[in-house]
């Protein structure tokens, strides 16, 4: 990649965020891609925009299943902002259009499912940070219904949604484990599957293999909102940052009051991938972690590719400039499971959200470590994020939009016209993995 020039606009330089566009020859249209028109919502209250939607005419390796990909809507009707930390300015209300742009664009493809990889609403619909308390349920059910009513005009009526830090500001793990359906959806807002089980897999087609994880699963915020800390968890980690273990000791009724997002200073004195153990990530238990490496070795015998979904990050090579800010907790327990040498290969991919810039690395096993971008950071008169995924037995194709022309996935080249008249394809290869004898 060739970094351009830095360029400043009047949004960023207004909470003093610098962005620094990139851009990368490796971002190739795809001949096998045709587009026909569709209407897209510039604004909530506008008739559209009108954007190109693809689909496949065909091609070398047959498409296996399709599914649709959106992370981190997280909606709040807020005016526009900084995040706490002054490193991205948050378009709250503009999610919804990025929203309708999705469901407008997923119809146009047959898909097997679609997944959204956690933080549905902000923490800001459950909690009135100026007034400190907890704000009517009511209301953060308002918000959550705003995005759902948009979610419920999907023709695929399969959808999956992870857990998210968001999802248990917002929600008790009760009404996660059974579902919320506010007024006038005809889409359930549920994170585990029919059995209660935040973490699950399923086989969307012959060969494929689809595994969600709740990486949530050990976090100080695990019961959802009001009803108080984990205290394992927390205890967990005050071992791991000072500055929570002072906090608590100074103000032991967080415990109850539940109290923590910025109201001190999360990362001084980490250092490098240390900077993980913050109130806003969480861990792998140890049941979830030897059912992954189940699901795993079942998938290597049965010769089955598998793609992981976690809402946190799994590789810190992902991470915003290496920082592991938004990795989980035990990331290497997770990341030993993916690439052990037995079935590394058959991992195609692990998908995750909470990094609102986005990634993608791929490791030595050809797996690939992909990092959705979120709606809130999308750039004025661009359509996504947001993209439709084909599996195929020779690799991942992701087509769609991205944030911006400085999209780590779907980027632009200097001088080229964004968004581009046609949905963007990036294409993620697979080496062969031979069978069983």
């Amino acid at each position: 990649e060739r970094p351009t020039r830095q360029r400043m606009n009047r949004a960023t330089a207004a909470c003093g965020v610098s962005t620094l566009r990139t851009f990368s020859s490796r971002f190739a249209r795809v001949s096998t891609v045709t587009a026909r028109r569709g209407r897209m919502p510039a604004s909530p209250d506008s008739p559209g925009t009108t954007v190109a939607c693809a689909t496949l005419s065909g091609g070398p390796d047959p498409v296996a299943f399709r599914f649709g990909l959106l992370a981190d809507i997280q909606y709040t009707d807020v005016d526009d902002r900084c995040n706490h930390t002054g490193t991205q300015w948050r378009r709250y209300r503009n999610s919804l259009v990025v929203a309708r742009n999705a469901i407008d664009y997923f119809n146009q493809s047959d898909l097997s499912f679609v997944l959204h990889n956690g933080d549905i609403i902000d923490h800001q619909c459950a909690f009135d940070f100026a007034k400190d308390e907890f704000k009517p349920k009511a209301e953060g059910l308002e918000q959550l219904g705003r995005v759902m009513r948009i979610l419920s005009g999907s023709q695929c009526k399969d959808w999956m949604f992870t857990i998210g830090n968001h999802e248990l500001y917002n929600f008790t793990a009760a009404e996660l484990r059974e579902g919320v359906t506010p007024e006038g959806c005809t889409l359930p807002f549920k994170c585990a599957n029919d059995e209660g089980s935040f973490f699950f897999s399923r086989t969307p087609a012959p060969g494929w293999r689809v595994v969600v994880l709740n990486s949530y699963d050990v976090s100080i915020y695990s019961n959802g909102r009001e009803q108080g800390l984990d205290v394992d968890a927390l205890e967990l980690l005050r071992k791991h940052n000072a500055n929570v273990d002072k906090w608590v000791s100074d103000n032991p009724e967080v415990i109850q009051t539940e109290r923590m997002s910025g109201t001190f200073p999360y990362f001084e004195g980490l250092e490098g991938l240390g900077n993980r153990w913050v109130p806003f990530n969480g861990g792998v238990g140890e049941e979830q972690l030897e059912w992954l490496k189940g699901q795993l070795s079942e998938a290597e015998a049965n010769d089955e590719r598998v793609i992981v979904f976690s809402h946190l990050l799994v590789h810190p090579e992902t991470t915003a400039n290496g920082s592991g800010r938004t990795l989980i907790w035990n990331y290497q327990d997770v990341l030993d499971a993916v690439e052990d040498e037995r079935w590394g290969k058959n991992v195609a991919a692990v998908v995750s959200g909470h990094q609102h810039e986005g990634g993608l690395y791929t490791n030595d096993n050809g797996t690939h470590f992909v990092v959705m971008e979120s709606p809130m950071l999308a750039e004025p008169g661009q359509p996504g994020p947001f993209c439709v995924v084909e599996a195929s037995s020779g690799g991942l194709r992701m087509i769609g939009y991205g944030k911006g022309p400085n999209s780590k996935i779907f980027g632009a080249e200097e001088g080229e016209q964004y968004p581009p008249a046609e949905p963007m394809v990036k294409n993620l290869p697979l080496a062969p993995v031979e069978a069983k004898a």
